[in-house]
């Protein structure tokens, strides 16, 4: 199944997105680990992070200047988890 992203709402405090699928299935994707990592280091300035756009049909987020994306079905799948308890 391909998962397509509705919205976006990014929180720079906490370095997370909440993203709600057009199937109204709504995760927090928290990106506060990965921030301290290679290229991510880029979005720790708060500024930069609430640049996050959606990709291409939904399929993605993307920070464009930066040249960082991650799926949509991968964030679902990783972040679903934690929420469906």
């Amino acid at each position: 199944m391909f998962y397509i992203i509705k919205t976006i709402e990014p929180n720079a405090t906490d370095y997370s997105i909440k993203i709600t699928y057009d199937d109204n299935v709504t995760i927090i994707a928290d990106f506060k680990e990965l921030i301290e990592k290679g290229v991510m280091t880029l979005l720790k300035d708060p500024a930069v992070f609430d640049q996050v756009q959606i990709g291409n049909k939904g399929r993605s987020i993307i920070w464009q200047e930066q040249d960082i994306d991650f799926c949509a079905d991968s964030l679902r799948l990783k972040f679903y988890q934690s929420h469906a308890a």
